[in-house]
């Protein structure tokens, strides 16, 4: 969009597009959007760590007495941003052997789910 200034000059504002030639299709644009502050990218740790805790939850219910205090004692060290990386990381081979000794569908999401929190946190 051009405008016309009062005093006989003019601003430009958005694209300025030259075209030559024939057989043109579009325009490429190397810009990227403003983000703001309350669109600000998806923090994929904490994701994958609250799929971990619904996926400990639903396991819970089929384990030992023992099992489900293993996942117990180590999901609050699990979800807590404010945990110790080592803590987490203990707690997280925890609950990788309750889902190992499992097995089967359930043990394996659980298993592929702790790999990816501690790849996320720089743990692996």
């Amino acid at each position: 969009m051009t405008r016309e200034s009062g005093s006989g000059g003019s601003y430009h504002y958005g694209d300025k597009v030259t075209v030559n030639g024939s057989g043109n299709i579009g325009i490429v644009k190397n810009q990227s959007p403003t983000i703001d502050a309350r669109q600000a990218a998806p923090n994929p740790p904490q994701e994958a760590i609250q799929q971990l805790e619904r996926l400990l939850l639903e396991l819970r219910a089929q384990v030992t007495p023992a099992g489900a205090g293993t996942i117990d004692r180590n999901l609050p060290v699990i979800v807590s941003e404010e945990s110790d990386p080592e803590a987490r990381h203990g707690a997280l081979m925890a609950v990788l052997g309750v889902a190992t000794f499992v097995g089967g569908e359930a043990g394996r999401s659980i298993i592929e789910a702790v790999g990816r929190v501690l790849e996320l946190l720089g743990l692996a």
